[in-house]
C-alpha cells in the first residue's frame, strides 16, 4: 500500500467507538436475557460479544 492512499472509514476513531458501543450493548442485552430466562448459552454468547466489542474500540487501531 502506498503512503498517499486514503485510510478506510473503519479506521476512524469515532466510527470504531460507535461500532464498539453498539456491539457491547448487544452483548449486554444477550447477557441479561440469558440471565432472566436461564438460557446459559445466551449468557455465554453475551460475554463473548462484550469481549469482541471491547476489542473493537478505537485504542486497537494500529498506525503503520
Amino acid at each position: 500500500m502506498t503512503q498517499g492512499t486514503r485510510q478506510g472509514w473503519f479506521s476512524s476513531p469515532r466510527v470504531r467507538r460507535v461500532l464498539a458501543r453498539i456491539v457491547v450493548v448487544v452483548g449486554v442485552l444477550l447477557g441479561v436475557i440469558g440471565l432472566l430466562t436461564a438460557r446459559w448459552g445466551l449468557l455465554f454468547a453475551g460475554i463473548i460479544v462484550i469481549g469482541l466489542g471491547a476489542a473493537l474500540g478505537p485504542a486497537r487501531i494500529r498506525r503503520r
